[in-house]
């Protein structure tokens, strides 16, 4: 009896550390640098990513209309999904030719083996009918989806998100992406 007692504790101990491994899916591979990002709708919040990551000490790049050519050397692409009217007319694109753009880098990006983290941080402001295409396109090839939570109070990027079997990390402020990135690209202290 004591003896089983012993192997039921042991197993269970054991369990315990296999399933708080398990727990933490979020303890996600480090990325490497250097860091191209483009924004997937010519949203303004590319210039918000930029930033962070330069305060996280990452080498990154941002080119609003990124294409294949543009990912020579990147380790990581973030997409930065969101459209913008303004933005796209700042870009002179129109959205039939920022879709193709996302499409194309993407395919060259898995082509080349570049991880993809998706962001959304525009919120509410960034969904609906212009920019949920570019939102979509995006979305399906990131890794991580990280959104700001009032942008996706319908489910759409959660759902995305679980239909890859990719993390899903809702935020509430773009400022917590600045820990994200140093977890995720290995720049904590």
């Amino acid at each position: 009896m004591k003896k089983t007692t012993i192997t039921l504790t042991i197993l269970a101990i054991a369990l315990l550390a296999l399933t708080s491994i398990g727990m933490t899916a979020e303890a996600v591979a480090t990325f490497e640098e250097p860091v191209l990002i483009s924004p997937a709708g010519q949203s303004a919040e590319g210039f918000m990513v930029r930033s962070i990551c330069q305060k996280a000490g990452i080498n990154a790049t941002l080119k609003p209309l990124a294409n294949a050519d543009s990912l020579k050397g990147i380790k990581t692409l973030l997409l930065v999904a969101g459209g913008s009217s303004k933005g796209l007319g700042a870009a002179k694109v129109d959205d039939k030719a920022e879709k193709q753009r996302i499409i194309d880098l993407r395919k060259a990006a898995e082509k080349a083996k570049i991880r993809i983290i998706v962001l959304h941080l525009g919120g509410v402001a960034r969904r609906g009918p212009l920019s949920d295409d570019f939102n979509r396109l995006a979305a399906e090839g990131g890794e991580i989806i990280v959104v700001k939570e009032d942008g996706d109070k319908d489910g759409f990027f959660a759902k995305i998100a679980k239909d890859k079997g990719v993390l899903y990390k809702p935020i509430k402020q773009p400022a917590e992406v600045l820990p994200l990135f140093k977890e995720w690209f290995g720049k904590t202290e």
